[in-house]
């Protein structure tokens, strides 16, 4: 009986622990393709498929009841209870920052604060003291930094990770670009740092979440089953959005651990039918 009470202490410490997501925008959920041609970057409703779901689904799942958990995400993040915070930070100046701000409104991302980089700072030194404020400003359980290893995420991450080694923080990485791209050396992505984890899909970041009780088993499997039913489309269209032509996911599959977590038979399925594509898409 004490083992059990003890479970399910820790249990209800995990689901009610104070949670702060800080995300980029260009290339962690847009499909934007900065180092290439910008393909994406004037556009305001090409997210990667299951992230606006899985966004939403964090901010949510701490209101009280199921009425409140509704209404906090039609009306996406409006009311969301204190323990979960998530702010949009990103280095986009100008108007290319505006087409940012419209891609969450658009795209069903929750509508929160979007903190942009003025015109003319250095990129790095933005997202590092900015992301840094945040973090000092309150306390949390938990800090999840979310971007991408086009530019300059994986360094500022770095940065503020160890300039707070007391704080919880973990960091995912979207690496849709190959850091030994042998063509052109601007197209070349950034080496994650270690400790870094890295996702692809909005599946791939769905399990990190659900590995860390931040969202339930059947909006895992509304995430993943979506991403599935792109990434096995015939529809160009539906499958660029989980994989786009642009990006080069070997890097990603030389090195992926999924989270080892458990999974229904149903999710185990989708899960390793979405790795299988992959491992196909990425030769």
């Amino acid at each position: 009986m004490k083992v059990l009470l003890s479970f399910l202490f820790l249990i209800n410490l995990s689901v009610s622990a104070k949670t702060l997501v800080i995300s980029d925008i260009d290339d962690t959920l847009k499909r934007t393709n900065v180092l290439g041609y910008f393909t994406g970057g004037l556009r305001s409703t090409n997210p990667f498929i299951g992230l606006p779901e899985l966004y939403n689904d964090f901010l949510c799942n701490e209101e009280e009841t199921q009425e409140k958990r509704d209404y906090c995400k039609k009306f996406r993040g409006h009311n969301h209870s204190l323990n979960r915070s998530l702010i949009y930070v990103t280095a986009a100046s100008g108007r290319i920052q505006m087409f940012g701000r419209e891609f969450i409104s658009r795209s069903g991302f929750p509508q929160v604060a979007v903190i942009g980089k003025e015109t003319g700072r250095d990129t790095l030194e933005f997202k590092t003291s900015t992301v840094s404020e945040i973090v000092k400003a309150e306390s949390y359980d938990e800090i999840i930094l979310i971007g991408d290893n086009g530019q300059h995420d994986v360094g500022a991450y770095k940065a503020v990770s160890e300039a707070f080694p007391n704080k919880k923080i973990t960091t995912y990485i979207h690496q849709v670009y190959n850091p030994s791209h042998k063509d052109d050396d601007e197209k070349k992505g950034v080496d994650l740092a270690p400790g870094q984890v890295a996702y692809f899909t909005g599946s791939d970041l769905a399990l990190e979440f659900y590995a860390k009780g931040l969202i339930s088993e059947k909006q895992l499997k509304n995430i993943v089953s979506k991403v599935h039913r792109y990434i096995t489309s015939r529809d160009e269209d539906l499958y660029e959005q989980v994989v786009p032509e642009w990006s080069d996911c070997r890097p990603f599959m030389a090195n992926y651990e999924r989270p080892s977590v458990h999974l229904s038979k149903d999710i185990e399925k989708l899960v390793s039918s979405i790795e299988d594509k992959l491992k196909k898409a990425c030769r």
